[in-house]
Formats: structure tokens, C-alpha cells, sequence
């Protein structure tokens, strides 16, 4: 559960920031590079105009395309490998009157911010070695820049990135440290305190609403409620204590008994809801029905206390994210006639 709350918070919040800086820096960046392409045009760099504005072609065409595929990660990736082409390309010709340098700043911040930390190491490096090899052999490229001007560009250059890794670094760590308390506190919110499996509001608040934002990955979703057969009379025999023991004894029995991909959950009292996600109804039934017999054949054992234990089983399936609570008010109806037909059978 712990990396299901992680992952829902962490989407939330980091890709909405990478997704929002991209989008800024592209048509911003786009916008300023088509400007200046304009601008060289009647000023007869013919070259240069036309590296601009392949370049805001380029930067335009790559975020209309992340609007279009916005789930895919490679659209940040490429705007990384933009900029490596658009500063060489700047470093090489000079921009204007050999000014072009001074643009290789902002552009190095697009790296680092926009492409996730780790990788963004190795982009600005691969960046940081083409800038000096293009520099250190002036006499092959058309720029011209003064010796003086090229150390204390790079320098300068080098303490920035440095400046910025730190401060991109310490961010990151913060956000990774309060996160790590939010999800903790979230863990402890969305988790039954006896049997240590998700509670209802877990499935209210959490699991139900990722179900609805993505329903190809969950639907058709069945949904199987559990109810231990003569709990009260467990309770009334041996005491409460270990009541709440055959309670974590059954929750680990299904915990261990269903997919990597499927979900049980303590609802209440001596009852459990199963989700199975992506699974038709005759596909839970059988599932559940394995559940059963796993219950049935492995007795409750505490000390001198060796007691049988069985479950009825309520099942129903939703078949788009409207049906979710019909679907569980039915599984829960097909219970209580599993309790009134005979009980430990799945209906």
C-alpha cells in the first residue's frame, strides 16, 4: 500500500511540475527563438535565422506532442537533447556578433529542471564537454571568441551549474524528507491498526478515485465481500483477544492467497472487501472460491485453541467506474443470502 500512496503522490505533484515547466519554457522559449530568427532575417544572417527557427520548430513540435502523449517521459528527454543541439549549435556559429554564449545559461537550467536529477548529470556533462571541445578549437568554427572571454565563460558557467545542482539537490531532499513523513501519515490513516491491511478509507479516498481516473486498468472490477461465519460466538468462547487474532489470522490468509495486482482490505468488524481489478464476474468467483477453501482448511491455532473457521462470500462485478458502489452494495447482498442459504459459500 505504502508504494501505491507513494506513487499516486508522487505523479500528483512532480509530474504536474515537470509537465507545467515544460510547457512554459517551450512556447516561451519557442516564441523568443522565433522572434529572434525574424529579426536575423532582415538582418541578412540567413544561417543563423535558420537555426532559430529550426529550433522553435523543434522545441513547438516537441510540446504539442507531450500535450498529445501525455504520459509518456521521452518528450522531457528530447527537450534535454534540444538543448545539447541548440547549445553546440549557438557555441559554433557565435549567435549574433559572438553573443550567443550568454544564451547557454538559460538553457542549461532547462536541463536540470526539466530532466529528472540524475539524468539531467549526465546531460548538462555531455553538454559542459561539447561546449569546451568547441571552444578550445576555435579555428574550425566560425565564432570567434577572446581567449579571456572563453576561461571566464566557462568558469562562470561551471560555478552556475554548481550553484544550481546544489540548490536542485537540497530541494529535492527536502521534498523527498516531508514526503516521506506525508505518506507515513497517510500509511497510518489508510491502514487498519489490528490486521494491518488497508482500511475503507484507503478505498474511498484513495484506490476507488485512481480506479476512475484510469478505468482501462481496472475495469471490469469485481469486488468480493468476506464475512466471518459465528465471529460472536469466536468472541463469546474465547474473548476478545483472540477474536482480534483469528482477524489477523484470516486477514493473512487472503492477503497471501491473492494476486500481486488484486487488493483486500477490513471494511468493519469481521468483514473484508476483496477488489480484483480488470476481472470478469466469472473470474472473482473462482477466485474467491479459493479464498474459501484456503480458510476452511487452515484452522485457527493459539496455544491449546485449535478452531475451524469458515467465510461466506459475497461476489459482483462493476463494469465501468459508475457501478462501483452497485457493485459492492450487490456483493453485499449476495452475501447476506450466502449467510441465509447455509453459509462458507460464495455467491
Amino acid at each position: 500500500m505504502r508504494q501505491f500512496l507513494k506513487s499516486n503522490h508522487q505523479n500528483d505533484a512532480e509530474i504536474k511540475r515537470r509537465r507545467l515547466t515544460l510547457y512554459f519554457i517551450s512556447y516561451v522559449g519557442g516564441t523568443i527563438m522565433a522572434v529572434l530568427a525574424i529579426q536575423n532575417v532582415f538582418r541578412g544572417d540567413h544561417l543563423l535565422a535558420f537555426f532559430l527557427g529550426l529550433f522553435s520548430v523543434s522545441v513547438y513540435g516537441n510540446a504539442v506532442l507531450s500535450h498529445l502523449y501525455n504520459k509518456n517521459d521521452i518528450f522531457y528527454y528530447l527537450a534535454g537533447a534540444l538543448v545539447i543541439v541548440m547549445i553546440s549549435t549557438i557555441t559554433i556559429t557565435g549567435g549574433y556578433h559572438n553573443t550567443g554564449l550568454y544564451f547557454v545559461f538559460p538553457l542549461i537550467c532547462i536541463q536540470i529542471i526539466v530532466v529528472q536529477f540524475r539524468a539531467a548529470i549526465v546531460y548538462v556533462s555531455v553538454t559542459m564537454l561539447l561546449v569546451f571541445l568547441i571552444v578550445s578549437n576555435q579555428d574550425v568554427i566560425p565564432a570567434s571568441y577572446r581567449p579571456e572571454d572563453v576561461s571566464r565563460f566557462l568558469i562562470s558557467l561551471s560555478c552556475f551549474i554548481a550553484v544550481f545542482f546544489i540548490g536542485e539537490y537540497f530541494w529535492h531532499q527536502s521534498r523527498k524528507e516531508m514526503m516521506s513523513d506525508n505518506l507515513e501519515k497517510m500509511r497510518q490513516a489508510h491502514t487498519d491498526p489490528l490486521t494491518k491491511i488497508p482500511n475503507r478509507r484507503f478505498l474511498e479516498s484513495v484506490y476507488f478515485e485512481r480506479a476512475i481516473n484510469n478505468p482501462v486498468d481496472y475495469f471490469p472490477l469485481s469486488a468480493v465481500v468476506v464475512d466471518v461465519d459465528f465471529f460472536k460466538k469466536i468472541n463469546d468462547t474465547y474473548g476478545h483477544d483472540v477474536g482480534d487474532k483469528v482477524l489477523i489470522h484470516l486477514a493473512q490468509i487472503m492477503r497471501s492467497a491473492i494476486r500481486s495486482t488484486d487488493l483486500v482490505s477490513r471494511t468493519g468488524g469481521e468483514e473484508f472487501l476483496i477488489i480484483y481489478p480488470a476481472t470478469p464476474l466469472s473470474v472473482a468467483v473462482k477466485l474467491a472460491e479459493k479464498i474459501r477453501i484456503e480458510i476452511e482448511s487452515t484452522p485457527f491455532e493459539d496455544g491449546d485453541i485449535r478452531h475451524p473457521l469458515t467465510s461466506s462470500f459475497g461476489v459482483a462485478t462493476a463494469l465501468a467506474d459508475v457501478n462501483v458502489e452497485a457493485a459492492i452494495k450487490l456483493a453485499d447482498d449476495n452475501l447476506y443470502e450466502a449467510k441465509r442459504t447455509g453459509r462458507n459459500c460464495v455467491v
